[in-house]
């Protein structure tokens, strides 16, 4: 009798990935995504800086306009430490003309004198016929987020405020009523105080003079970096 052999073809084995293997190619993937990553958020960053770069233009041509306009026209200004502190209070005597009338507490405004700086200017606008009267006070004060701390940034906000007849013979700082800043335009989006000294400088009772730090941030990822900043010096003074 003739055998035969079986014709059955033989199952090929595959040999499937060892643990090590999963590991590195693991490992491989995840720092190729990682670097692929960084490279896409400094491209982010670089396009949200120059965005913010142009923010700054914007903000910049903006305030010096605006700026021009109202000061220029202005009578005079008044340059204040901050738009929460107009007044401040002084012992004075109770009659002038009676020194052994004793004393008393007066309130005088904080205004500051020539040289010195301040985080709000308030431009005022006599009226035409009678220029012991006040018809109109244009402020533009700095509202940092935390107003104790000198290099703290925030907005600067435009208050307009037009004076009735019954009250326009006080002053300034009698006037001046900012409750609530949200309430107010805002024409420079951030800002902060130079080292030198705050927003606005008194030039010889004469001239304003703007200097700070415009700031504009970009985007959300990685702030800082892509946070754009501009030293802002400007010159003006009111017609009187």
């Amino acid at each position: 009798m003739k055998s035969t052999r079986s014709t059955s073809p033989v199952r090929a084995r595959h040999r499937g990935f060892t643990l090590v293997e999963i590991l590195v190619a693991t490992t491989i993937f995840g720092l190729v995504t990682l670097g692929i990553l960084r490279v896409f958020i400094q491209a982010l960053n670089i396009y949200y800086y120059d965005t913010g770069k142009i923010f700054v233009n914007r903000d910049i041509r903006r305030f010096t306009t605006e700026m021009t306009e109202k000061a220029t026209y202005s009578n005079y200004f008044r340059i204040y430490p901050a738009y929460t502190d107009l007044t401040r209070s002084v012992t004075a005597y109770a009659d002038a003309s009676d020194p052994d009338a004793g004393f008393t507490t007066a309130l005088a405004d904080t205004s500051v004198a020539d040289g010195a700086t301040g985080d709000c200017l308030a431009l005022v606008f006599k009226s035409p016929t009678d220029d012991t009267k006040i018809t109109q006070i244009i402020v533009y004060y700095r509202s940092p987020a935390n107003p104790s701390d000198p290099t703290s940034i925030g907005p600067v906000r435009r208050h307009t405020q037009d004076v009735p007849d019954a009250y326009a013979k006080r002053s300034v700082d009698q006037l001046l009523g900012i409750t609530d800043p949200t309430q107010d335009d805002i024409v420079v989006e951030l800002s902060r105080d130079l080292a030198t000294g705050k927003l606005f400088y008194n030039f010889k009772d004469r001239s304003i003079v703007v200097q700070g730090d415009i700031i504009q941030r970009g985007g959300m990822i990685n702030s800082r970096n892509a946070q754009a900043t501009n030293t802002y010096n400007f010159t003006v003074s009111p017609r009187g």
